[in-house]
């Protein structure tokens, strides 16, 4: 009959692997905490294109509230004098961009009619609002020269199309910045300057990221303050 083998003693573990592992339990949260804390610092940002475009104060409201670019997150866009042409192009922008963030604090969505396009623009809105909320979007009016010279201060490489519109959306910041990208690699010069509506596939593939980058700036922005303002108030 076969012996069975010796029982081995229990192993005692090392004074090193005991060291080695305490060691790695009050490490990891210090440097995950440096980590988080040196993110602060390089926060990604979505960049300025354009400083202090011009501000639409002497804008007709058409539809909407009163409102201005000032302390404000606003998306713009330029309808023309034939706006109901370009609705597929307002549905796009609707589904893709405006449903997604209009409950965001101080956004807003303002779109830009020539004064010979005005009476379209209910058309427009009674379609829309079968199924969005559109208390955030506000359509406004103006003379062309003051749409061009609006327009202009965006300092983009495009025109308007002759019609007084646009295929692009621009993003303006609380501070009235243009907001896009510089180091683009789709684009010729690197920079985006505005967002093509034209489909909701390029909305969706593009500005979609662009918005979160966007808005997640400023939610860091006020949780940042808010934390601030708790430690003096202790």
């Amino acid at each position: 009959m076969n012996e069975l083998p010796q029982a081995e003693g229990i192993k005692k573990t090392s004074r090193v692997a005991i060291v080695t592992v305490l060691l790695t339990l009050f490490a990891l949260p210090i440097i995950a905490y440096l980590f988080f804390l040196n993110g602060e610092h390089h926060f990604k940002t979505l960049p300025i294109v354009t400083q202090e475009v011009k501000e639409i104060n002497d804008f007709t409201v058409i539809s909407g509230t009163p409102t201005q670019l000032k302390d404000s997150v606003t998306l713009v866009t330029f309808l023309g004098d034939q706006p109901y042409d370009r609705l597929g192009y307002v549905s796009n922008l609707n589904e893709k961009i405006y449903k997604k963030f209009h409950q965001f604090d101080n956004f807003q969505m303002i779109s830009i009619v020539n004064e010979n396009g005005a009476g379209d623009v209910q058309t427009i809105i009674d379609q829309m609002q079968e199924t969005t909320d559109l208390k955030d979007w506000h359509f406004l009016t103006a003379s062309d020269q003051q749409i061009k010279d609006f327009f202009s201060s965006f300092k983009t490489n495009f025109t308007l199309n002759k019609d007084g519109s646009s295929n692009l959306v621009f993003i303006i910041d609380k501070d009235r910045n243009l907001r896009g990208r510089l180091e683009d690699e789709k684009t010729a010069d690197g920079i985006v300057y505005g967002y093509d509506t034209e489909t909701a596939a390029g909305l969706n593939q593009r500005m979609v990221d662009d918005m979160r980058v966007f808005l997640a700036e400023y939610r860091f922005a006020f949780k940042k303050n808010r934390d601030q303002k708790i430690q003096e108030d202790e």
